[in-house]
């Protein structure tokens, strides 16, 4: 016999929910994707965090920061990432006002 979960519910929770930014909720969403593709492309590597670090001439603690979706990345730092990595972390559209004529 299978049973579910029993969902919780708590006004504390709820009124907390209620009051979070959403600009801020999205951000910090954001960087948890985006830290959980850097683990995704470390294992599909077949890398550790200590590997990674070491070929980016990092210690490995800053690596671990990377993972735990709080680095505020720069554009340097990211392209360096997909480039350790093999992998793509985020597509820059194409601009029509960019293409040659």
């Amino acid at each position: 016999m299978e049973t579910q979960a029993k969902k919780y519910r708590s006004k504390v929770v709820a009124d907390f929910l209620a009051q979070r930014d959403p600009a801020q909720f999205n951000k910090t969403k954001r960087t948890m994707l985006l830290a959980a593709l850097i683990d995704e492309a470390l294992k599909a590597k077949g890398w550790s965090k200590k590997q990674l670090a070491e070929a980016m001439h990092k210690n490995p603690s800053e690596v671990t920061k990377w993972l735990s979706g709080t680095h505020n990345f720069t554009l340097e730092t990211l392209y360096l990432i997909e480039s350790y990595l093999d992998t793509t972390l985020f597509i820059i559209p194409a601009s029509p006002h960019l293409e040659p004529a």
